[in-house]
């Protein structure tokens, strides 16, 4: 059995409750006190209780993250980004994935309040559905939102500008010919996605073309549901000679779906993504792609979330990153 909060109160010449409070980091101890704690609890081995000093001072250095899609390369690189900057604060951080399923999420999120953590980043699945989101603000529950915003959420969100991203992936195709440009995406309910589709159709009316809803094949957020989109799409009577793929898992799906086909890039369908991971280089041709900073999200993310924690009350922020254009071989344009 380990050494007792009582044994060190006494080896100290204190009081029990003093002695508590000075191992459990609250309340009010005086200098000379402390220091004659702090040398018994050395001189005779006190080891902290973890859950006891989280239940005395209100504070676990634990944070809860929440993500859609674990398997998401995405995903992985943001957790990382984040936890380089929590792990150097003392942070612990609990990982958790809602599979895009807004009542997993509702259900993640009372399981890490119920655990005390100290703050949340979230990526919700949907854009409108935020009750539990703003239950969290209103219970001055540290938050931040990545990748996705929430419409009536006061909290700070961390994202790139999907709208222009997506854009500029459009006019691309455009400017090389292409007149038939389909999109496979996931649901508009992820709000980066709906941002991203809405790029696309900002691209098309731009350039004075009408946008043909039978080339916007939304799925869900699978690799699998991509390839069944894609597949469809280039089944159809009219297909399109090139596509955009909204993030990385429907770009793989929609290379499994075109070499089912026999249909070749770009000879046959001009392709951009956007996500850039490394699996884009190493297939021949390489993608051409849509490059996010997504440690740096988890970064930002980070930094936004300690410093909620530490008592910014300042009006929450939206954070921007922007988007890099990578031209590969993929639309037969060649490298830059």
């Amino acid at each position: 059995m380990g050494v007792t909060v009582k044994e060190v109160a006494q080896a100290a010449g204190v009081s029990q409750a003093t002695a508590a409070r000075a191992l459990g980091g609250y309340g009010y101890v005086s200098p000379h006190a402390r220091r004659s704690i702090e040398q018994a609890a050395r001189k005779l081995g006190y080891r902290t209780h973890a859950v006891a000093q989280a239940l005395a001072s209100n504070v676990t250095h634990t944070v809860g993250l929440v993500v859609g899609d674990i398997e998401n390369p995405f995903f992985a690189a943001a957790a990382r980004g984040l936890s380089d900057v929590l792990e150097q604060e003392g942070y612990t951080i609990l990982f958790a994935n809602s599979d895009e399923d807004l009542e997993r999420e509702q259900r993640l999120v009372e399981t890490f309040r119920s655990r005390r953590v100290d703050g949340l980043a979230i990526a919700p699945s949907v854009s409108t559905a935020n009750r539990h989101l703003a239950e969290l603000v209103a219970a001055d529950v540290p938050l931040v939102l990545f990748d996705r915003p929430v419409r009536g959420v006061k909290a700070d969100v961390v994202m790139v500008d999907n709208k222009r991203g997506a854009q500029t992936a459009v006019e691309h195709l455009l400017r090389l010919g292409h007149r038939r440009v389909g999109i496979v995406s996931d649901a508009p309910e992820i709000a980066s996605s709906a941002e991203r589709i809405q790029g696309y159709r900002t691209a098309l009316a731009s350039a004075g073309l009408p946008v043909d809803e039978r080339l916007i094949a939304l799925t869900g957020s699978s690799r699998d549901d991509g390839y069944r989109a894609a597949k469809a799409l280039f089944r159809a009577r009219t297909p399109p000679s090139a596509v955009f793929t909204a993030n990385n898992l429907m770009s793989v799906g929609t290379l499994l779906a075109l070499r089912e086909l026999g249909l070749r890039i770009p000879d046959d369908v001009a392709l951009v993504g956007f996500d850039d991971l490394e699996w884009t280089t190493l297939i021949e041709p390489p993608l051409t792609v849509v490059r996010q900073p997504v440690q740096e999200i988890g970064r930002q993310a980070a930094e936004r979330l300690l410093a909620r924690m530490r008592g910014d009350g300042s009006a929450p922020r939206r954070i921007r990153l922007q988007t890099e254009f990578v031209v590969r071989g993929s639309c037969g344009e060649g490298s830059p």
